[in-house]
């Protein structure tokens, strides 16, 4: 209460240093904002495993090219080549698991392709994975996708492109369904077809893109391998490797054994990159780094703004009240018990500006709304779209960083005057 008293009694002084934190308040919040959102959407887990999981990109060879083979230039002969090199990289003993693509259906792929499913009257537009289930081609074992009910590692059912059936994530299967729980029910494709699809396994919510929330997902599997002038565009294999197998020997015995073992026919290695790698090549392509680093300059620059100006603003306060400070040295306080009287002080002041800037800060969220993440679908189980803990969150965060500021801001100041002599600062006075 007695240091309530000071602020009181001082609260000409006070004035301006609380209008200042007001306004710190109020906009710190507009910078911690997007930066939390951003960061709390890349810490979700992504719904895969990175570690030991590759890409590889096959090319092949067209007319205008030296290597071009004319004999080998038809759909046959092409997909007895492309099988050919799938049972080569099965009989790899670092090899695990492989999945065959068709397009770009792999993570963080700079390629999208999906379309609009359908249960009953319920519309869904999602992305969609596809791949050739032949010769033990697994895409959710490769990915190392987990099973919803289990939450243990997931196997593509064997009869998925036999059956024409579909795998949903549980982001997908709550849009379509209103429940996880979507085993044995069926999609359409169309809104009129009459030909429906079974659901055979739902899986946890899966990222295709480091920096947007998962969205909806649909996997489907064909037992037939593309045509040679889909082969044209180039084909990707998704590698898993056994578990204690090193990468880094994998890739180098790879790159010199079995990378000229794969130029089948028209078919060429193009690239072996990592799933990580392929993550922070998506992450400077799409410019999502410079984007934080941009953020953290400006809140950084922001902050040193504003440090500097409340250490200025507690600066004069300090030495507008050398006679208080003179009058307690002069009646035995410790200058500890100062500097810690002045820190509470600073506490208060924070503390309250902070409760009266919150309103304001509220009626601008209503208006403007939160800062937005990337993705259609935002899921309402986490924490960034839901507008009470989103709120709060953020809130903390910048009563963190505002009290941070005001308390070094008021230190530097009050522990250089305490090392006046009581008689020197009475005397000044």
């Amino acid at each position: 209460m007695m240091i309530l008293h000071q602020l009181w009694n001082g609260r000409r002084q006070n004035g301006w240093i609380f209008v200042e934190l007001l306004v710190v308040s109020f906009f710190l919040w507009s910078v911690v904002d997007p930066i939390y959102t951003l960061t709390a959407d890349m810490h979700i887990h992504p719904g895969y495993e990175e570690q030991r999981g590759y890409l590889l990109s096959m090319g092949y060879y067209n007319a205008s090219n030296g290597h071009y083979e004319a004999a080998q230039d038809n759909d046959s002969t092409a997909s007895d080549n492309l099988l050919r090199i799938v049972r080569r990289l099965k009989e790899m003993p670092e090899v695990a698991s492989f999945a065959l693509l068709n397009n770009a259906n792999y993570p963080n792929a700079l390629g999208w392709s999906g379309g609009e499913f359908f249960n009953d009257t319920v519309r869904l537009h999602a992305q969609q994975y596809h791949f050739v289930q032949l010769e033990g081609s697994d895409l959710l074992t490769t990915l190392a996708m987990r099973d919803v009910r289990t939450g243990k590692p997931a196997a593509t059912p064997a009869d998925l492109a036999a059956s024409k059936g579909v795998v949903l994530t549980t982001t997908a299967a709550r849009q379509l369904f209103g429940t996880t729980d979507a085993v044995g029910r069926t999609i359409r494709f169309s809104s009129n077809a009459q030909a429906s699809y079974p659901v055979l396994r739902v899986v946890e919510a899966y990222k295709s893109r480091v920096n947007e929330q998962p969205q909806p997902l649909v996997i489907r599997a064909s037992n037939q391998l593309p045509t040679t002038q889909r082969l044209k565009w180039g084909c990707n294999i998704l590698l898993r490797l056994k578990e204690g197998a090193a990468e880094s020997s994998f890739e180098q015995r790879f790159n010199r054994e079995m990378a000229p073992q794969l130029a089948i026919g028209n078919f060429h290695v193009t690239k072996l990159e990592r799933l990580s790698q392929l993550r922070r090549t998506y992450q400077q392509t799409m410019g999502i780094d410079n984007t934080l680093r941009l953020k953290y300059a400006l809140a950084g620059f922001a902050l040193l703004c504003i440090f500097l100006g409340m250490t200025g603003t507690f600066w004069i306060r300090c030495g507008a009240r050398k006679q208080d400070i003179g009058l307690m040295r002069s009646l035995g306080a410790t200058r500890g018990a100062i500097v810690r009287r002045f820190l509470c002080e600073a506490m208060w002041l924070v503390g309250i500006a902070f409760l009266v800037s919150l309103p304001f800060t509220a009626h601008r969220v209503y208006v403007t709304g939160f800062a937005a993440s990337e993705g259609a679908y935002h899921d309402p189980i986490y924490w960034q779209n839901q507008a009470l803990p989103h709120f709060l969150t953020v809130s903390l965060v910048v009563y963190a960083v505002t009290t941070t500021i005001g308390l070094l801001a008021t230190y530097i100041p009050v522990r250089r005057a305490v090392r006046v002599l009581p008689a020197d600062a009475l005397r000044e006075e």
